[in-house]
């Protein structure tokens, strides 16, 4: 008995909201924003390899990217024109990408501080 009177309660509750919400004059709508772009831009560097211009590089297009990338690497690197990279050359390879990333996150530190600098002086003389 307990749980009839649960369930028609709950239903004449249930009934009275989506009355209400019948009754009650529609918003207007909002404008809509517009759209966001669903990729982000594809980088210069990359656009050459874009074939058929989507702004996406597929898996041919991926594939070519990859085979000059290589051939570049080949050609700064392969000492001894042998067409592979032996392990002193793999290690002059990661010792130059240490390098640029190093430089790259000195850089970065450095942006960071300037930013900070103008933000504590104006901390300091509102003091």
């Amino acid at each position: 008995m307990m749980k009839k009177m649960l369930l028609l309660t709950l239903g004449l509750s249930l009934t009275g909201l989506l009355t209400r919400a019948a009754d009650t004059p529609a918003k207007p709508a909002a404008p809509a924003a517009p759209a966001a772009p669903t990729t982000p831009a594809l980088p210069e560097q990359y656009k050459k390899y874009d074939k058929n211009g989507n702004g996406k590089l597929d898996e041919d297009e991926r594939a070519a990217m990859l085979k000059d990338r290589e051939a570049e690497i080949l050609k700064k690197y392969d000492k001894n024109g042998n067409g592979k990279l032996d392990d002193d050359e793999r290690e002059a390879m990661r010792a130059d990408r240490r390098k640029l990333r190093d430089e790259a996150i000195a850089k970065r530190q450095a942006e960071q501080q300037k930013k900070q600098q103008p933000q504590e002086e104006k901390k300091e003389e509102k003091k």
